[in-house]
This record gives C-alpha cells, structure tokens and sequence, in this order.
C-alpha cells in the first residue's frame, strides 16, 4: 500500500506541474499574440496621423496653387482691389470652409504684410507678420511655395502658401489655411480613436490674438488643447509627461475604471521640422481585454483536462505494470 500511495503522489505532482506548465505556455502564447496586436494598432495608428498630415499639407498647398494661377486674382491683386477679391473668392471659400475645413485664407505683400483676410476682411489689414510667420517670409524670399503646420493669428493651421505674380513678376503670397479636424475625423472613422492637437500653449498665447483664451481644462502642463473629438475620453488618459515625451512617438496602454485604453502621441512638427507639440489618439481597448480573459479561461480548463486526462492515463499503467504484478506475487506467496 505504501507503494501505491508514493506512485500516486508521484503521478499527482507530474500532472500538476505538467499541466501547469502547459497551460501557462499556452496563454502566453495567446497573450503574446495579443499584446503585438495593440501595439501593432497603434503603430499603425501613428503613420496613419503622420500621413495624414502630409495629405492636409499638400491638399491646402494644392488650393493655394490654385488660387495664384487664376489671371482674375493676379489681375485685382496687382490692382490692390481688395473688393474684387473679396467678390471673387469669399463665397467659395465658405463652402471650403463649410465642407472641408479650410479656415484661413489670406494675401500677403512682400516680404509678410497681410492684404486681406478671406474668413474676416476687416481685420488686420497692412499688419506686419514678419515675426512670427516664417512660412510667408520663405515663400516671398525664395519664391518657392511653402507647406507645412504653422501658429497664425487664427491659430494654428495645417498651411500651404503660394507666390502670386503675373507678367510683371511677383506681387506677394497666398495662403490656405486647413484645421486639424480632418485628420482627427479622418482617424476616428478610419481607426475608432478620439484624438487631440496639443500645442505650445505660450506660442498661441503670444501669436494666435484673435482667438479668445482657452479654458484653463484645456491647458496640459506647457501645451494647449486646440482641437479634439471627444475631450472627455482624450483628456485622462494626457499628461504633461506624455506630452513633454512625445519627441518621438510614444504608446502606452492604461486602465481608467477598469477599461484598458491604448493611447499613441504623434510629436506634432512645424514646416521647418520643429517640434511645437503632440497629436495624441486614444481608443479603448475592451476588445482586447476581453480577448485576453477568454485566453485566461481557455488556459485553465485546457490544464484541468489535461490533468484529468494525465491522471487517468498514468493510473491505469501503474495498476497494469505495478500494482497488479505485486499484487499477484504477494498471493503467491
């Protein structure tokens, strides 16, 4: 009897740490697979907003292409008629604006006067943007068209920016100015994630004047909320660290009441390729959750058949090859 008890203690340790072993190795291996997907999620999500990006800056350099071609524009712009611009362009730039998110329109006089501004023609006529509007200076210095992510008066802008000249050479510069739903919209439809621009909070003090000051919620350490799609899911999971980290691109994932959010901050570069500060995109990750709690499950009944099904097989060889010759020597006796 003796014997028969240390076997089956012997065959109860095995198939423990067997089955264990076994189904350990198996929801890791799922929980593997489903930690790359987040992070390949993610990933994705990050050249998903930096093409984007891109796309916006070539689509408001494309309108601006458009705009100086046109021999009326040139014509009025030569003229200093601000009224026949205003005729010409203002309507359909309400419908831009209307459908696609274009918010600035602008002319400029060398080397960074404002002319006219489409969106409100009363304002800032003849003001010198030479501080701060680096791209229209490039544009009238160079005479080369200029695109990229700029602070103007307005705000900040995903910009295209355009010489104007006729027969005569140039005259000055027009540019389009694009916000940033696009990309945010684009992203939420396309990948399931709210999104927000942050930036430097002390430069659109300082340059964007004709906006109203943003609620102070909106301020995030050093950088101002400017656009976003859904605030209250974006703003737990932002914090002046993830921001100020955001140099290059950052993921993490954070449990907020129970539920696992991924999160991606894309750092945010203006036209000359200076950081000015972070587009940050955050989706729930529920599905992954619970993805990960099936493959928990899975894992422990896995082990508990595979326990009950080593035991049994390891019985049975003990009773035919142990037990039952040692029971038959013992009567024999």
């Amino acid at each position: 009897m003796q014997v028969k008890y240390k076997a089956l203690a012997f065959v109860g340790v095995i198939t423990v740490l067997t089955a264990a072993l076994s189904g350990w190795s198996s929801y890791s291996t799922n929980n593997g697979v489903i930690e790359g997907a987040k992070q390949k999620e993610l990933r994705g999500t990050a050249t998903l907003i930096q093409n984007d990006l891109l796309e916006q800056a070539t689509k408001a350099a494309a309108r601006a292409s458009m705009v100086v071609s046109l021999p009326s524009i040139q014509e009025a712009f030569r003229k200093g008629d601000r009224e026949q611009l205003v005729e010409r362009l203002v309507p359909a730039f309400m419908t831009q604006r209307d459908k696609f998110g274009v918010r600035e329109g602008q002319f400029h006089l060398a080397p960074a006067s404002s002319f006219l501004r489409i969106y409100d023609i009363t304002a800032g006529h003849g003001e010198d943007l030479s501080s701060f509007r680096e791209m229209v200076l490039a544009t009238n210095r160079k005479q080369e068209a200029q695109k990229g992510i700029e602070i103007g008066r307005r705000g900040l802008s995903i910009r295209g920016v355009d010489v104007v000249k006729d027969a005569k050479g140039p005259i000055g510069s027009f540019e389009v100015g694009i916000s940033f739903s696009p990309v945010l919209e684009n992203l939420k439809k396309n990948a399931g994630f709210e999104a927000g621009v942050f930036v430097d909070a002390v430069m659109m003090s300082d340059v964007a004047n004709l906006l109203p000051k943003p609620d102070a919620e909106r301020i995030v350490g050093t950088y101002q909320n400017v656009e976003s799609t859904n605030w209250k899911i974006v703003r737990p999971m932002v914090t002046a660290d993830v921001l100020n980290e955001a140099k290059e691109v950052v993921t993490r994932i954070k449990t907020v009441d129970g539920i696992d959010y991924g999160m991606v901050a894309v750092p945010l570069l203006d036209y000359k390729g200076s950081r000015i500060g972070a587009i940050v995109a955050v989706k729930s990750f529920e599905d992954y959750q619970s993805m990960q709690g099936s493959a928990l499950v899975r894992a422990i009944a896995f082990a508990a058949l595979q326990a009950m099904i080593l035991s049994g097989a390891m019985l049975v060889l003990i009773n035919v090859l142990f037990m039952n010759p040692l029971a038959g020597g013992v009567k024999k006796e």
